[in-house]
């Protein structure tokens, strides 16, 4: 552990000098030596690899990259003795990542389109999705955090702002001073306003400001991102005030909208606080423009006689109405434990059956009811082939070996809320998604048995798994949440990419 402890602190200051042939010599000469040595500081190796990955990033070596990922790659097994898996997922992510950043940096004509990405930026994701599944997310600590931001990062590159900034919250949630995370969040929320045309408010700025004054008072070793805090907090400072915002009272304007949040009910404070609602002013304040769940294609005063967006905005309202039930009942399970009057024979013990557990159940299936009307509704959007009786399914239908011409048609369009969903969907795929068991949950619920337990029953029931699933009334509640929040991101990236195609495009003499 101090030999690794020591190689880190040396590769750091390399790295803050920007000395990077020393800092690749360094590591050369300390793999040779461990790999001559057969039984090598396995602490050590992981800190090579993961020091090679870093190197790589940040001096665009795409040589240094490979030679960390082969590292972990190759020697995955016994580095878990002493290492944990998951942290060996982090640093691979970590490396997918780099390579994407490098093959992309210098082409000046790269569109992330999900043809683009679905290789490394998602090989990236997969990598740090692995590792968030193990993180416990009631308990966060310093290593769990930075994966957070580093998952954080990685998705706002295929468009899931999102789910991003709400990353980025949770872990500005656990440390308010996290410096990866701040200036991320504040960079979020202006490639928001780039990319969503949402609507600009002073709620908007005065956060962005306040993120980047709070970064431009941390110790920011890379002069590149000094600069670039230095830059987004005077375009911020300048907003403000040309609309009359004192700078140095704006501590009172978030004393005011905490005031405002305070005062909701209690199902709206719920909503906000764990990401489940449907209003843009939401994902920057909790005041009360963040009240009426108010997202819409169209943007305020807009008026349009376009028959297509019209019969988008209706299936819009039917994916708010569908949500709303879908959320309310996951508050209503968690807050208003309701008991029916029907005896349930124990055939197996620690079998939960009952009204208040219906909620939980309902709620979930009907996550994959409001995704596959997103999917039905892009297919209508971008005029895409529907076969005969084919059924439309969100985490399916983009399948390029299922219908080349739909694939190829989809990548015609550089519309990063396109490639967002598609990453979503990616993740809920049954054959390789790090959440496709939710797809297997939700047809058991749908068409066959799927049963919870008291958690002291997890293991001991002795069920046919062909016949029935199962897992923990706790399990199940967690992953009901977090298909409520994709299910919601998807909805914002739905809406986004509508805008983007119908009305941003247009506006700027686009076809």
């Amino acid at each position: 552990m101090k030999e690794a402890t020591e190689l880190k602190d040396k590769i750091s200051s390399f790295l803050d000098l920007r000395k990077y042939e020393d800092a690749l010599l360094e590591l050369d000469i300390q793999a040779k030596i461990f790999f001559d040595d057969k039984k090598g500081n396995l602490y050590l190796l992981a800190e090579i690899a993961g020091s090679y990955i870093t190197l790589g990033s940040e001096s665009y070596n795409l040589d240094s990259v490979n030679k960390g990922i082969s590292i972990f790659q190759d020697n995955k097994e016994v580095l878990k003795t002493a290492v944990t898996e998951d942290s060996i997922d982090y640093c691979l992510g970590n490396g997918f990542h780099a390579i994407y950043k490098i093959k992309t940096h210098s082409d000046n004509n790269f569109f992330p389109t999900p043809d683009n990405v679905k290789d490394s930026l998602f090989d990236a994701k997969q990598s740090y999705l692995k590792a968030y599944k193990k993180i416990d997310l009631y308990s966060l600590n310093d290593y769990s955090i930075q994966v957070l931001t580093n998952l954080g990062n990685n998705l706002n590159h295929s468009g899931r702002i999102v789910e991003a900034l709400q990353l980025f919250d949770m872990v500005l949630n656990h440390n308010r001073e996290f410096p990866q995370a701040v200036v991320s969040k504040a960079d979020g929320l202006f490639y928001m306003i780039r990319a969503t045309n949402c609507p600009l408010t002073i709620s908007l700025f005065a956060e962005i400001y306040r993120l980047y004054n709070k970064a431009s008072e941390q110790n920011i070793v890379l002069e590149e991102i000094k600069k670039a805090v230095e830059v987004g907090k005077n375009k911020s400072a300048k907003f403000l005030t040309e609309n009359n915002i004192n700078l140095d009272s704006i501590e009172s304007e978030f004393a005011l909208n905490n005031q405002e949040y305070l005062n909701h009910p209690k199902n709206l404070k719920f909503f906000l606080d764990n990401f489940l609602s449907l209003s843009e002013h939401s994902l920057y304040c909790k005041c009360n423009g963040a009240k009426i769940d108010d997202l819409a294609i169209g943007f305020p005063r807009f008026v349009t006689t376009d028959k297509k967006i019209i019969q988008l905005e209706l299936l819009h309202n039917r994916l708010k109405s569908e949500f709303s039930l879908a959320r309310q009942l996951y508050f209503d399970f968690l807050t208003n434990k309701q008991t029916d009057n029907i005896h349930y024979e124990n055939v197996l013990n620690g079998i939960i059956n009952g009204i208040n557990h219906e909620q939980l159940r309902t709620s979930f299936r009907q996550c994959f009811g409001i995704l596959d009307k997103i999917a039905e509704g892009i297919c209508h959007l971008l005029d895409l082939e529907i076969k005969d009786g084919e059924n439309i399914y969100f985490e399916s239908f983009w399948n390029s070996n299922k219908s080349p011409s739909r694939w190829t048609r989809i990548n015609e369009f550089k519309n990063i809320h396109l490639t967002a969903l598609y990453g979503i969907a990616c993740d809920l795929n049954k054959k390789n998604g790090e959440f496709g068991f939710y797809k297997v949950w939700r047809n058991r619920l749908e068409h066959g048995l799927f049963s919870l337990t008291s958690p002291e029953y997890k293991d001991k029931n002795c069920e046919n798994e062909q016949f029935s699933v199962k897992t923990t009334e706790d399990d199940f509640e967690n992953k009901t949440k977090h298909l409520l929040q994709l299910t919601r991101a998807a909805i914002f990236s739905f809406v986004f990419c509508v805008r983007h195609e119908l009305i941003t495009t247009k506006e700027h003499g686009g076809s």
